[in-house]
């Protein structure tokens, strides 16, 4: 009996929302005629969302992308505004063609049209398909329904900022902050604002009026450092570290003194802010940045202790620590204990991407070719358009004289996903030297040095091509080119002596 209950509730919900879609084709929209009828059918929208939004979450999960789009649409043209938040992540989660074809499609809608609140969803759904020109366009048909609409204009400085048209931005800026002169959060962006057209002193006067937070001094001590105001950074970051504030704040007021004294190169400072955060949303990232300090000051020991720790958190600090775990083991020379730490990461993590490169680094530097292979095969199935994977692969192999045709196809597949990259072109030219086809590796390594003046190898490279090439003075110019980037390299005073 229950069940039957469910089901002609669920079909009466249904006959509605479809008599309600049909009500939004209407060029009027019938006006209620009594608070309850109203409510009664407030009550209705609202449970049909939440059927709505059921039908979504699994069509999303089936990649059912056409009946997910149906349903979306529906949410949508139902008008209900504590639907949006879902609204807007679903439609994210369609592929690109299939929302904007969703999004044009209820923009033609007479209900979306002539809705200021589902415009303003709409220009926000665009901005996260990176769709600027008709996210504006969108905001301002918004606006013309609602110019008083204080968010839609906030909303709109901030897009018009991003566009950089700056007098419109600073035009709907002033008459937000004129509207509601004590939203910190409207001054504080109009302060970014000012900030990114280098009206420095004008964002700093703003932040100077909000209440001293440890927020409100972090963003001014920023600010600061972007102008290279340092004095004024400093005289800040001493007013942050005076700052009193609840128990429950101190946390977050120790990350942000840790994080500004970090910027202001007060790194004992900073150490023990970082030890300070002892819970909060900022733990891990204290943690994270702690095992960095650390590390930094070669106290190894130290180190590998938060590292372990971190090591249980979740996967983005879990994969950090255990590489940076193994960098500790292999800068001390112990090569085998850093392997261990990444195979044990492995089995933990299987097949991370991250982990397997870094792995398969150790194996090249160990000459362990068959290993090399593997992991980075393994990153380049589970990832074909993982270029740094491939160019690591092709390189590898050309550099021990191995499959050279193979190692030029890799690299060429890396070139053609990412076809400015330095690094690359630099292993076309070297695997092109292993061939035999100088004058071809140095126009490579040619291009690669245009790019990147960096790169040590990069010249060694090209010294030995010229060298090949009989070009005995281009290849003594750049060796000399060498030495000022790196003075008192072992590499270049040993190629210097004839020995390479």
């Amino acid at each position: 009996m229950q069940r039957h209950n469910n089901m002609y509730r669920y079909i009466t919900l249904i006959t509605t929302l479809l008599l309600l879609l049909s009500l939004t084709a209407c060029q009027q929209l019938p006006k209620s005629t009594s608070s309850v009828s109203g409510q009664d059918t407030s009550d209705q929208v609202a449970e049909m969302n939440v059927i709505l939004t059921s039908i979504t979450m699994d069509a999303l999960k089936n990649q059912d992308y056409q009946q997910a789009s149906r349903s979306i649409k529906a949410m949508i043209l139902n008008d209900d505004k504590n639907s949006w938040g879902f609204i807007q992540s679903a439609v994210v989660s369609l592929p690109e063609a299939t929302a904007i074809e969703l999004i044009n499609s209820t923009l033609n809608s007479f209900t979306v049209s002539n809705s200021p609140t589902q415009l303003f969803g709409i220009s926000k759904i665009l901005i996260s398909f990176k769709k600027t020109e008709p996210a504006l366009e969108t905001i301002n048909r918004s606006i013309e329904l609602d110019p008083n609409n204080v968010d839609a204009r906030y909303w709109r400085a901030r897009l018009l900022t991003v566009m950089k048209e700056y007098e419109k931005a600073e035009k709907d800026f002033k008459f937000v902050l004129a509207k509601e002169p004590d939203n910190e959060t409207y001054s504080g962006q109009y302060a970014t604002f000012l900030q990114e057209t280098k009206q420095f002193d004008k964002a700093q006067k703003i932040l100077a009026q909000h209440k001293q937070t440890p927020d409100s001094l972090f963003k001014r001590i920023i600010f600061a450092l972007q102008n290279e105001d340092r004095q004024t950074a400093n005289e800040l970051y001493q007013k942050l570290k005076a700052l009193e504030v609840e128990e429950k704040a101190q946390n977050h007021k120790n990350f942000l003194t840790a994080e500004s004294a970090y910027w202001l190169e007060k790194f004992t400072d900073s150490e023990q802010f970082y030890r300070q955060v002892t819970g909060g949303d900022h733990y891990l990232d204290a943690r994270d940045m702690l095992s960095m300090i650390l590390f930094d000051n070669q106290q190894y020991d130290d180190a590998i202790e938060v590292l372990h720790q971190l090591q249980n958190a979740e996967e983005k600090y879990a994969i950090k620590a255990y590489r940076l775990e193994a960098q500790i083991y292999h800068q001390q020379g112990d090569t085998d204990a850093a392997l261990l730490t990444l195979s044990r990461s492995l089995e933990i993590l299987p097949n991370n991407p991250e982990l397997l490169y870094d792995r398969a680094m150790l194996y090249e530097q160990e000459g362990k070719m068959s290993q090399v292979e593997k992991d980075l095969l393994q990153i380049i199935k589970d990832d074909p358009k993982n270029y740094e994977a491939l160019n690591a692969l092709g390189y590898s192999l050309a550099d021990h004289d191995l499959q050279l045709e193979k190692a030029h196809e890799y690299i060429t597949r890396a070139l053609k996903l990412s076809p400015e990259n330095a690094a690359i072109i630099d292993s076309l030219g070297w695997v092109q030297y292993k061939l035999g086809q100088y004058q071809q590796a140095e126009a490579s390594f040619q291009k690669a040095l245009t790019m990147d003046i960096e790169d040590l190898e990069l010249y060694i490279h090209l010294y030995k091509t010229l060298l090949k090439l009989n070009k005995g003075e281009q290849a003594q110019q750049i060796l000399n080119e060498a030495k000022t980037h790196f003075p008192d390299n072992e590499k270049l005073t040993a190629l210097a002596a004839g020995k390479n």
